[in-house]
């Protein structure tokens, strides 16, 4: 039972870690913004510590995540999907891959 709480502390760290990098925040700065230690984060991060249910709360808001980001089920499938991108890309031609780049940005324009 032990080793599948450590896993969960890190797994729960790094989407945090992950989003708080991806929107440009220093641990220090999300520490402030969430009213915490600079050091909570930090453990929390490295999946040392579990945050208090208020302080996850707090996190998740400030770095706009929501609770099903942290189903690993739903991330198991989402890495599936990845998998099964990056294989289509990596087995296109450049005249497809083209193609898939203007249909991208295509859709990204009108979201």
């Amino acid at each position: 039972m032990q080793i599948g709480i450590n896993k969960n502390k890190l797994q729960i760290g790094e989407i945090i870690k992950a989003q708080r990098k991806r929107l440009g925040l220093t641990q220090f700065e999300l520490a402030e913004k969430a009213d915490m230690h600079e050091k909570q984060i930090s453990r929390i991060e490295a999946g040392l510590n579990h945050p208090t249910f208020d302080n996850f709360i707090k996190i998740i808001d400030i770095l706009g995540l929501k609770l099903s980001d942290f189903d690993t089920k739903m991330s198991q499938k989402s890495n599936k999907l990845k998998e099964d991108l990056i294989y289509s890309i990596n087995s296109s031609t450049d005249k497809e891959l083209k193609t898939y780049l203007d249909v991208i940005n295509s859709l990204k324009k009108n979201l």
